[in-house]
């Protein structure tokens, strides 16, 4: 196995029992459900992106409330000559700050989200969503979060829009 290493930071967003969510267009996690949420920019503080990239791809503003810790997963994943992904994230929960309108999705070429949803957590699965948002149904389900390493050897990712489910 020969994994590169891939850090971001992202936030469990909770109304009504259901989790906030992404349609994931590109990478590892392509046509799933994945965690608003991604990689820091230059010189950029964890909290400061995690509200960045949720302004990029929900269009919502959002206050940090809790840092959940460090998690991380190797997924089969072909880029270039690696096999593997190696995702760390650092894990938050956050909460819409209301005070500001709803903007559109940020159109850029890096952008890996195709919209967000609010999704019924039983519909959060390894089949549907990414590990990490697999993590965020659990902590709203249990309050509970893993400490080991979660290994992913048979990932496959999605045709974009089939497991999409709308609520």
């Amino acid at each position: 196995m020969k994994s590169f290493n891939h850090f971001g930071v992202y936030g469990i967003c909770e109304q009504a029992g259901k989790l906030l969510v992404i349609h994931k267009g590109r990478g590892a996690y392509t046509g799933r459900f994945d965690l608003p949420g991604g990689r820091l920019e230059e010189n950029e503080a964890l909290t400061d992106g995690l509200v960045r990239e949720f302004l990029e791809e929900t269009g919502l503003s959002v206050r940090v409330k809790n840092n959940l810790g460090a998690f991380d997963f190797f997924v089969r994943y072909q880029e270039d000559s690696f096999t593997h992904m190696h995702h760390i994230a650092a894990l938050y929960t956050v909460e819409i700050n209301e005070d500001h309108p709803v903007s559109d999705i940020a159109t850029f070429a890096m952008q890996d989200s195709h919209g967000c949803e609010w999704v019924d957590l039983p519909a959060i699965t390894l089949d549907s969503a990414s590990p990490i948002a697999v993590l965020g149904a659990e902590w709203l389900t249990s309050g509970c979060l893993p400490s080991q390493t979660g290994y992913h050897e048979h990932w496959e990712m999605k045709v974009l829009g089939s497991h999409r489910t709308h609520t």
